[in-house]
């Protein structure tokens, strides 16, 4: 590869990489051979589940034992099966159970409210669901409960807390595990899409173990390292990433529950982690913590900081404070997750203004509105072809629009390529929120917003903060006749979003300043906005 480009693009040869020739099951089931007793998943220091320490033949021979149940239970390979709960260690061992049994994954936000789990299980046809008991109070057999009869295809319903053990009696010797070729589909993850409405990307088990164990190679990690991560299961940087990618390379995984400053660093100090995984307020919630300047994290190599970019004081602050490298990265959900990255011993202006160079066998280019490559320095469109490519969408309108007839995977970023192929990401082509590592759409929030009687307009955007990145922005049109307080349209949002979709700036105007086309001019309303709440201070270079 000439690393002395003329034009933004970086073209790399896909075997470069190092492709994964195994099912995900199947890798789990070598390394289990090859480290037999080493801790290969470990929860520690929490009390909202069980504490663990599973090694890798632990781990797969229980996934093998549920695997086998779930056939003769009567689901067969490409049956689509849903997880819906929060960072437990059973979500795990499912993963690689379903994987075993040549089953899809379903990754649920545990936090859906009923409309948004009835679109995801609809659209993936989904045929059974394992689900926690409760998540913030709220019980989510209830909430199947109350969507099952619109879904024909849903046959089996696991409470977690019971059919595990249920599952793991009931397994016999017997059955037979299907071969799952490495091509296939492993898991559907949900992501917005420009339409507003949630897209399902199906990913391959070979995508999501070659881009997992590239990205923890390329962060230094290796055979014995102990990883903590933050990243949620459902989300490609939880059961995409790190779970195998920890696996993979013969290291420990550490998943957070929640994320808690104190817990965090415990579990740092105790279990003497070599790095940790999480998304920038992280880093500044552990530097706050009282108890920081008394913790012996000398075991720490590495800090991985994605979903949100890092500034240049942060990791200056943070590599000062851990005594470590901060290292981050790029990625998105249809490449598979990372897909460029820094690394140890980049500068700190190079971590804090790119998002570093394409990891082995990945191709990046940046094109113009007309589809040409632009030339080096100038924004555009940042576009991946690669072995994280996903197999497509199950419910796009327009397929052909995101991955073309080359096989690029169109991000709706907007990035920068500079001469020696390190990637600046500089905007959003989608008009993403980007919420402490959440992408949120804000059509699909300005959607729901204008069902309120109240709501005659809405228009969503993202306003600067310090500790997410950035905090939805509600700018609504509201009736002659009556207006809900800003408060009454947060709770009635409250009943049927995400909580992070809620708006945390609300305004109301006469009126949304548009383009001549009707265009809503989304600029003039976030600089507008910014002044209104006072969040200059906020705004970053």
């Amino acid at each position: 590869m000439d690393e002395s480009l003329q034009q933004s693009i970086w073209l790399s040869d896909r075997n470069l990489s190092n492709p994964v020739g195994q099912a995900l099951g199947q890798l789990l089931t070598e390394r289990a051979k090859r480290y037999e007793q080493r801790e290969a998943v470990v929860y520690a220091c929490h009390t909202e589940v069980d504490n663990v320490r599973w090694s890798f033949r632990e781990l797969d021979e229980m996934s093998t034992a549920i695997a086998c149940a779930l056939l003769q239970q009567g689901y067969a390979p490409g049956d689509r099966v849903a997880l819906w709960a929060a960072n437990c260690p059973e979500w795990i061992l499912l993963e690689y159970a379903l994987a075993k049994a040549g089953l899809v994954i379903v990754a649920l936000n545990p936090l859906y409210k009923s409309a948004e789990l009835a679109f995801a299980l609809a659209t993936a046809r989904v045929k059974g669901i394992f689900h926690a008991d409760e998540i913030g109070g709220q019980s989510l057999a209830q909430i199947i409960d109350e969507v099952r009869s619109s879904l024909p295809t849903l046959q089996f319903i696991h409470p977690i807390s019971r059919d595990i053990t249920r599952l793991l009696k009931r397994a016999s010797a017997h059955q037979p595990l299907p071969t799952v070729d490495p091509d296939s589909c492993l898991m559907i993850q949900y992501t917005s899409g420009t339409t507003g409405e949630p897209k399902a990307a199906q990913l391959s088990h070979a995508g999501i173990a070659t881009m997992a164990r590239n990205s923890y190679q390329a962060w230094g990690f290796g055979e014995g390292d102990r990883v903590c991560h933050g990243f949620p299961l459902y989300h490609v940087g939880g059961s995409g990433n790190s779970t195998p990618g920890a696996a993979l390379i013969g290291a420990t995984t550490l998943p957070l529950y929640i994320f808690k400053a104190r817990r965090t660093l415990d579990i740092l100090e105790q279990e003497r982690c070599s790095g940790f995984i999480g998304v920038p307020s992280m880093l500044t919630a552990m530097l706050e913590d009282d108890s920081f300047s008394g913790r012996d994290l000398s075991a720490l190599k590495y800090i991985v900081a994605g979903g949100a970019c890092v500034p240049a004081g942060l990791i200056r602050q943070c590599e000062d404070a851990f005594g470590v490298d901060i290292i981050n990265g790029y990625g998105q959900t249809e490449t598979s997750g990372v897909s460029c990255s820094t690394v140890a011993g980049d500068s700190p202006d190079i971590k804090s203004t790119t998002s570093g160079k394409p990891l082995p066998g990945v191709s990046l280019k940046v094109i113009d509105k007309s589809g040409a490559i632009t030339a080096i320095d100038q924004p555009g469109e940042l576009c991946y072809r690669g072995p994280g490519n996903m197999l497509g969408y199950l419910n796009h309108p327009n397929p052909e629009a995101v991955v073309d007839s080359d096989g690029w995977v169109h991000s709706g970023d907007l990035a920068e390529m500079n001469t020696t192929g390190f990637i600046r990401i500089v905007g959003r082509v989608k008009e993403m929120i980007i919420r402490g590592g959440e992408n949120l759409s804000p059509s699909e929030i300005e959607a729901f917003l204008c069902q309120h009687p109240d709501v005659v307009e809405a228009a969503v955007i993202g306003l600067p903060d310090s500790k997410y990145g950035e905090e939805v922005c509600a700018v609504l049109v509201g009736s002659h006749d009556q207006t809900a307080s800003p408060e009454q349209i947060r709770r009635w949002c409250a009943d049927k979003l995400s909580r992070w979709k809620v708006p945390r700036y609300i305004s109301y105007i006469d009126a949304l300043p548009k383009t001549s086309s009707g265009k809503i001019q989304k600029f003039k309303l976030k600089q507008a906005m910014i002044a209104k709440f006072n969040l200059e201070d906020h705004v970053t270079a």
